[in-house]
């Protein structure tokens, strides 16, 4: 049995497009898509209704994107909110998905497999403490026991963009990394490979090229950066960098624009004067 595992494919059409590709070539048996399929780029509606078509029996589960957009129904973005500037590409993605944010709202949080000995599994975008909550190569051992809960012999997360494969406590622990926006230095795609054999479970990262000229113009020309808020300039140089800009730019800055001491639009232009990119 082979399981394919992808992730954080946020809108990227041709990245998400070759790793379906590379998934057929490999004859997954079953798709499961951990989360953060749309936002945080330009395609959202047409990377979803890919999936729907490729892959029709895949196995969908919410990501913190997708909870943001879900959330935007109820989200005024009042203009005395120092902070909505943050939320502007998630507004922008809503009114992109249009009637299928509908099909979202129907995905699982997780999927959990209890199996005999050796074949149990948890699939979820972060951790057990939640979507946001992911599994890193720093994570403390004595964190990574609360992230992981009830014993499974594979537990797969996603949401750090950074893939990852160990062992703890009897549990083969997986990160899958990122489709649409990798994070860890490697420009190409990453999505996690599942063989279930002689009841026990083998993985690995799958790393897979795609056409990136291509998903920056789709950012320069879909609207995306110019509807989304200056935040989006930090997430075009993610992508053309394959290193994380967002996080550190909100260590930094995320206080100040709260405390209403500088605009978002500011900030962004202070780090990239300050960083070198």
């Amino acid at each position: 049995m082979k399981f394919a595992v992808l992730s954080d494919a946020h809108g990227n059409l041709p990245a998400l497009t070759a790793v379906l590709d590379d998934i057929e070539r490999w004859g997954a048996d079953q798709v499961i898509v951990n989360g953060d399929l749309v936002n945080r780029g330009p395609c959202s509606l047409e990377c979803l209704r890919l999936l729907q078509a490729r892959f029709p029996g895949s196995r969908c589960i919410k990501g913190n994107h997708e909870a943001y957009v879900l959330a935007c129904a109820d989200d005024p973005l009042p203009a005395d909110d120092p902070t909505r500037e943050l939320r502007l590409f998630a507004h922008w993605t809503y009114r992109q998905l249009g009637d299928a944010v509908a099909d979202i709202a129907a995905w699982d949080e997780h999927y959990d497999l209890d199996a005999p000995v050796g074949a149990s599994l948890h699939i979820t975008h972060g951790s057990r403490l939640g979507n946001r909550a992911g599994i890193s190569a720093s994570t403390p051992e004595d964190e990574l026991a609360e992230k992981l809960g009830p014993a499974r012999d594979l537990f797969v997360g996603s949401h750090t963009h950074k893939p990852l494969i160990k062992r703890f406590n009897g549990t083969l622990v997986v990160n899958t990394g990122s489709v649409g926006q990798p994070l860890d230095g490697d420009e190409r795609a990453a999505y996690g490979r599942f063989t279930l054999a002689d009841g026990r479970w083998r993985a690995e990262i799958a790393r897979v090229p795609f056409d990136k000229a291509r998903a920056l113009r789709d950012m320069d020309e879909s609207g995306f950066l110019e509807q989304g808020g200056a935040i989006t300039r930090l997430i075009r140089l993610e992508l053309e960098q394959a290193r994380m800009h967002v996080g550190p730019w909100m260590r930094e800055y995320l206080p100040r624009v709260k405390a209403g001491e500088i605009s978002v639009a500011a900030g962004v232009d202070s780090y990239l004067r300050s960083t070198k990119v």
